[in-house]
């Protein structure tokens, strides 16, 4: 017979061999989160509740998100007057807030670029990944992650436009056909912290 000791070691040990899980699901809430963008100024999901909420995980630093710039800048233009709100997150630890603010101001990016210094928010939805997109309903519920197209260069044929499809079927009530697609770029450095 196993003792009660030997049972609770015997759980411990499997929990410390299993890692947690990290990051959000399809149809996950997401809340709670408080950043501060380049600009100083706060911002917390809650404040763009009723809305549409598409956060991009951005990098200066990353080739690939450097050839998202206009399309994530074009995809901001369609939707803004329709109740959608587009923020770029940087989780980089390697990037500085200094840095980001000038890289940010010098692309002249129309949406906030919030310091996620710490990766809270890209370990709350899981974003390993920028450029990568994780799209909010209006009750701040996943309904789509991952990547934004599938060319990595702009002007690819074949595109498949996986963020806009997300936000028309949103927008329009129905549910989401493609809910995920693995993102591709560079690695998100997380802090050692």
């Amino acid at each position: 017979m196993i003792s009660v000791r030997t049972t609770a070691t015997l759980l411990l040990a499997v929990e410390l061999l299993v890692p947690p899980a990290m990051g959000a699901d399809v149809g996950d809430r997401v809340g709670g989160i408080r950043l501060t963008d380049t600009e100083g100024r706060t911002h917390a999901l809650s404040d763009y509740a009723g809305n549409v909420v598409v956060l991009a995980f951005w990098s200066f630093k990353c080739p690939v998100v450097h050839a998202y710039h206009e399309r994530l800048r074009a995809l901001r233009d369609t939707y803004a007057g329709r109740g959608v709100v587009m923020l770029a997150i940087a989780s980089n630890a390697n990037e500085t807030p200094v840095e980001i603010r000038r890289n940010a101001a010098n692309l002249r990016l129309p949406y906030p670029v919030l310091l996620d210094t710490d990766g809270v928010l890209a370990s709350r939805v899981g974003a390993a990944y920028a450029p990568s997109v994780y799209i909010l309903d209006r009750g701040g519920v996943i309904r789509y992650q991952g990547a934004i197209d599938n060319n990595r260069r702009p002007g690819e044929s074949g595109r498949v436009a996986y963020a806009e499809d997300a936000l028309q079927s949103i927008l329009a009530g129905r549910l989401v056909e493609v809910q995920e697609m693995p993102p591709f770029g560079c690695s998100i450095r997380r802090s050692s912290k």
